[in-house]
């Protein structure tokens, strides 16, 4: 339970905003934090750096890291259980159901713009394996948010209406 006090929260929530590469997760972060400046919005990728260095090999590209990355930022979130946690990433619902997740959404665009959007950045198989992720994400039919054709502070500014209304639900 959540109890919001002014505009302090007592007790966990956490939004975890689900997106294949290119649906624009990294790109709305900053305006979204400044939208909900009473919550700890993370994107997921932000630690992939650290992390890596920590490992001594990129975690994106070897898959065998990928249970302990996810263990990482668990350890990130625990410590922030007095604020609402906003979690921008690519695990799903099933990666993740051990974790107190008070709402899903996707972030999502279509096939041709997450080409667009990646084809300048990744390798011909990275952009065709977001596509994959992308298409099985519409499948889990979580709520929607489409990224196409959108601004970040735009986009932003969807989610971060989505999340206040969830968390009008669960207090």
């Amino acid at each position: 339970m959540v109890v919001s006090i002014g505009r302090r929260y007592l007790g966990r929530v956490i939004t975890s905003v689900l997106g294949a590469p290119g649906s624009g997760k990294s790109s709305i972060a900053p305006a979204l934090g400044e939208l909900l400046p009473d919550h700890a919005v993370l994107d997921w990728d932000a630690f992939m750096g650290p992390a890596a260095a920590l490992a001594g090999r990129e975690i994106r590209e070897n898959p065998e890291t990928w249970p302990a990355y996810r263990e990482l930022i668990h350890a990130v979130i625990r410590p922030m259980a007095h604020l609402p946690v906003v979690l921008l990433g690519v695990c799903t619902p099933a990666e993740l159901e051990e974790w107190p997740i008070d709402a899903w959404v996707l972030l999502d665009c279509t096939d041709r713009e997450r080409r667009r959007r990646l084809g300048q950045h990744a390798d011909p198989e990275r952009v065709k394996d977001a596509i994959r992720d992308g298409r099985e994400y519409r499948l889990l039919a979580l709520p929607v948010i489409d990224t196409t054709g959108g601004t970040p502070a735009a986009v932003a500014a969807e989610l971060a209406r989505f999340i206040q209304a969830a968390y009008e639900t669960t207090t």
